[in-house]
């Protein structure tokens, strides 16, 4: 019964995958590039769901070992998505020959499991998949499993990073970044690690002799693979077409600075007081390269004086201020005044980033502050 049930949600989520990646390559919008890599992903895993769902549903092809050709897909996904990340967050970035080697580990196991299709009679291949159906396989066999696993993990870690750079980037130059801050690919990357490691300690149960944990696994799986897809399709699909990434000498801070202390003093002073006369932070859509052009500054040098003298990025320089100037404004003299109107008055424009920062900046909501203040 067990296997029923994941066989129906198996099917369901591998025709959902189908669709995304029918649809990714031929969506016309954005990168065909990054479109058709995500979509090489789909599936990739929506083969792999199938092949699962025809494995517990007692079917086996005539050539038994067909049913490992996609266990090589294994040594793809990480690769694809670490190039897909790659793809997302540089504006610049190219395929170079050396990226072939990346693709090394699933030409030979593919070539392996081919020869073997091609080469191996019948009953051998039927003796073999029946063996590893049933996990009845040497220990050393489960090693190569947790390498496979691992390799993955390695990819999503590299990708992740990635992510986490170009995240850094974007703060020390723009002060609203909800539309541009690839929170929907970092998901897909933390939730593609989860079905990782799901899948991995799936194959380790059967060695380890457990068959309830291998049933409950398998609905376990199927479950986080269905929330994952669903939540792709919202987050994913949903971005706005603005997003043109960031060149990779971007990652670079204060490259080739000769800056002293005395003019990096010299800068903190020219900013504070134009934060202070020009209130420029009540500009939604403030860049850094704005607020260095009023100081007739490079935005490297503006992101160094920030960083360095207050211990800040640009996005949270600027918000700061913006917080501070909420609170003025709601401790003003019109205590009609919503906190959605103040959070507008005082330049930010999103209202989850708006309670996340002032939250982080003050240790209060924006509604526990109202409530603390006092009542005239």
């Amino acid at each position: 019964m067990t296997y029923n049930i994941g066989a129906v949600l198996s099917f369901l989520v591998a025709f959902q995958l189908f669709f995304m990646a029918l649809y990714l390559f031929t969506h016309k919008k954005g990168k065909k590039r990054n479109n058709r890599l995500l979509a090489l992903v789909f599936l990739m895993f929506a083969i792999n769901l199938v092949d699962f769902t025809v494995r517990i549903s007692g079917f086996i092809f005539p050539i038994p070992m067909l049913h490992l050709l996609d266990d090589a897909f294994f040594f793809l996904y990480g690769p694809v998505l670490y190039f897909y990340t790659q793809g997302v967050v540089y504006h610049d970035f190219a395929f170079k020959k050396s990226d072939a080697w990346n693709l090394a580990p699933y030409i030979i196991v593919t070539s392996y499991f081919t020869y073997s299709i091609f080469f191996t009679d019948l009953d051998t291949q039927t003796e073999v998949f029946g063996k590893i159906a049933s996990a009845d396989f040497p220990a050393w066999m489960s090693v190569i499993g947790v390498v496979i696993f691992l390799h993955i993990m390695c990819y999503l870690w590299f990708s992740w990073r990635t992510i986490k750079i170009y995240q850094s980037v974007i703060k020390d130059k723009f002060s609203s970044i909800d539309e541009i801050n690839l929170d929907w690919l970092s998901f897909m990357i933390r939730s593609f690690s989860g079905i990782t490691i799901v899948a991995l300690i799936h194959n380790m149960i059967p060695v380890l002799g457990s068959i309830f944990f291998q049933y409950s696994s398998v609905i376990v799986l199927l479950v986080v693979s269905f929330y994952f897809i669903n939540l792709v399709l919202v987050k994913a699909l949903n971005q706005p077409a603005i997003f043109s990434g960031i060149a990779k000498e971007e990652t670079e801070k204060y490259a080739m600075s000769n800056l002293t202390s005395e003019e990096i003093e010299t800068y903190k002073n020219q900013l504070t007081r134009l934060m202070h006369a020009d209130r420029p932070y009540l500009n939604a859509d403030l860049k850094s390269k704005d607020l260095a052009e009023k100081l007739d500054i490079s935005p490297k040098v503006l992101s160094q004086v920030i960083n360095q003298s207050f211990s800040q990025n640009f996005f949270d320089f600027v918000n700061n201020y913006r917080c501070e100037e909420v609170k003025r404004v709601l401790q003003g003299p019109d205590k009609k005044i919503t906190i959605i109107e103040a959070m507008y008055q005082s330049g930010f424009n999103s209202k989850s980033s708006f309670n996340k920062e002032f939250k982080k900046l003050t240790g209060q909501t924006p509604s526990q502050f109202k409530k603390s203040l006092p009542l005239q």
